[in-house]
Formats: C-alpha cells, structure tokens, sequence
C-alpha cells in the first residue's frame, strides 16, 4: 500500500505521455440540444452597479406562480457562459430554473469604469465637505477596464446573480444552489460559505489550492511587489496573456489575488449544507483529488467525491464525462433543494 501512491503518479506520467491532452474548449464543445419544452430569457443583472449578463433556463411549463428551485452557475478561468449553457439546460430539463452569468468585464456584461485621465487629489482645509452631498454629477472620459481576474469579485457576482434570480416570479427564494466548475469552484465554495441563502453546492473539476494551501499572508515576489507599488502611485499596472479555451490579456495583480484566495479554508464555514464535488481522474492542472478530499471530508452534512474516470480537465465537459457530471449534478440539486 505505501508504493500506491507512487504507482497512480507513474500511471499519471505514462498516461500524459501517450494520449494528447485537451487544452482547451472549442465552439463545438459548446453546442447542445434545447430539451423539450425548456426556454430562456436573457436578463440584466447588476453587481456593484455594472451591468452584468445573465441567461436564465426555464422548465417546461414554468410559470410565474411555480415554487421552483433556481441554480446560478458560473464559468472558469477567463471563460464566459457560454461553455455552461450547457448545464443549465439539463437543469431546467429536470424541473429547475437555472441562470448562467458572465462576470463583470468577461463575456457579455459591461467592464470596469476607470478615469480616462486620473487625477490627483485636492486637499481642501474641510472635515466632511465632500460627504455632505452623496451624489454629484460629472462629465469625465472614462475607460470601461475587462477581463480582470479578481476571485472576490467574481464571488461577488456570483451573489448578485443569487440576489436576481430570488427576485424572478416562480423561484422558490428557499431552495438557491450554486454550481461551479474550474475556477469557479473555489467561487461557489466562497459564496456558499458566505451567503446563507445557498441551499445546495455542486463543483466539478474544481480549479482551487487544496487543504494542503498554508494559512497565514501570502508574500508576493519582488514583480509583485514592484507591480503593486506602481499600481498604488499611478493607478496601472503590467498585463500578461493567460487563458485556456481563448487567451486575454490580464493584469498582473491577478497573480496576487489568486495566490491569496483561498477557497479550501472556506469550506468549514458552509457546516451542514450538502456539496457534491466532482474531479477528472486524469486531471493536468491540479491535485484536487489529493488535497480537497481530506477538507470536504470533515463536512457535517452530506457529501460526495465523484471520481469522473478516464478524462482530463476540459474533457469533463464533453462526451460522457458531460453526461455523467450534469446528471450527477442535476441528481444532488433535485434531492437537496427538493421541498
């Protein structure tokens, strides 16, 4: 038994060396067949006052006197929704109203609003002159900022998508799930361990540090370093070209806030409420098999640990590992969320 260990990293080796991996998604791999009877409308949804998108899946038959459950879904690194519509058409299939977001600055909701020409500040001789009158109308340039790859922001979207969907005629605001995939697992774990409204966690191959991850500050190298310092003076910072499916450019604070983000140190705060967590047997990008089982473990309500056989990362969403997860998936929130 001590060597098996051992034996699964060969095994792992060998496997990468004769079977060419999958790096990416492709339009293809997005198509999917409307289910019988599902709809979907496309709505706005506003997260700290942008303009975000969001695709809510309807059941068959739904009506605005209905008692359903409702899911948010959420995409991985530098994704966009429409890798998961996927998911949330099988979810409506099975009597659920689901809703795909894009985050602020990805996809289709509008991006970060930034001063064209910032500016520095006047320091007038007062106490509280600027907050006697809360808001003041300018005429300014400004820059619309995308593709920021902040995980608190996006745990923040994630809850205002939540806050949208309470508010649609015929969801139960009783039975919320969220359901997360890549690096959006670490959000859902985030946002159900903050947000007491989610009923119900599902997170397939999640990309998140495993327990293994020491608490305690993070320290950034001397590029970190250096990028904060000029961010902080000057208001920019350096970019850097990152992405699976499709590449952006970024910057390069994200490397910070996701060195700090932490989602394996959340989940002793989500206590009783149920978490299906699904990995690829084959998975490249992370251990999550190894570190996050351990953590999920120590949960005090129910719990499962799928093992999707036989695939890699991005093969998770496609083929019978697609069948497999969103069947799964679709199983934990129809028996959790359940009245």
């Amino acid at each position: 038994m001590k060597y098996s260990w051992l034996l699964l990293v060969l095994a792992g080796t060998l496997f990468a060396q004769t079977k060419k991996i999958k790096t990416g998604l492709t339009w293809e791999d997005y198509a999917y067949t409307m289910p019988a009877g599902v709809t979907a409308r496309e709505v706005t949804y506003y997260s700290d006052g942008v303009a975000c998108y969001g695709k809510i899946f309807f059941p068959k038959g739904f009506a605005a006197s209905d008692n359903r459950p409702g899911i948010v879904l959420g995409q991985g690194w530098a994704g966009t929704h429409y890798s998961i519509e996927k998911y949330a058409a099988r979810f409506a299939a099975r009597g659920m109203a689901a809703m795909v977001i894009d985050y602020r600055g990805w996809g289709l909701s509008d991006g970060f609003a930034e001063l064209a020409r910032p500016k520095s500040l006047e320091f007038p001789d007062c106490r509280n002159c600027r907050d006697d009158q809360r808001f003041t109308r300018e005429t300014m340039s400004v820059t619309i900022k995308r593709t920021r790859l902040i995980p608190l922001k996006m745990v923040e979207d994630y809850r205002n998508a939540i806050s949208y969907l309470q508010g649609e005629p015929g969801i139960d605001r009783e039975r919320i799930g969220v359901w997360g995939s890549s690096f959006a697992g670490g959000h859902s774990l985030v946002t159900a361990a903050l947000d007491a409204r989610v009923k119900a966690v599902v997170i397939q191959i999640p990309g998140i540090g495993g327990k293994l991850v020491q608490p305690g500050p993070y320290q950034p190298d001397a590029k970190l370093l250096e990028d904060a310092i000029r961010r902080a003076r000057t208001g920019q910072g350096e970019e850097y070209e990152t992405g699976y499916s499709v590449r952006r450019m970024v910057d390069v604070e994200t490397q910070q806030a996701v060195a700090e983000y932490r989602p394996m140190h959340y989940v002793p705060r989500i206590g009783p409420r149920p978490v299906l967590i699904m990995v690829a047997e084959n998975e490249e990008l992370m251990k999550n098999e190894h570190h996050g089982k351990a953590a999920f473990d120590t949960l005090p309500g129910p719990k499962d640990f799928i093992v999707l056989r036989g695939i890699t990362h991005f093969e998770a969403y496609t083929g019978e590992a697609f069948e497999t997860g969103s069947k799964a998936a679709a199983d934990w929130f129809e028996k959790y969320l359940a009245k």
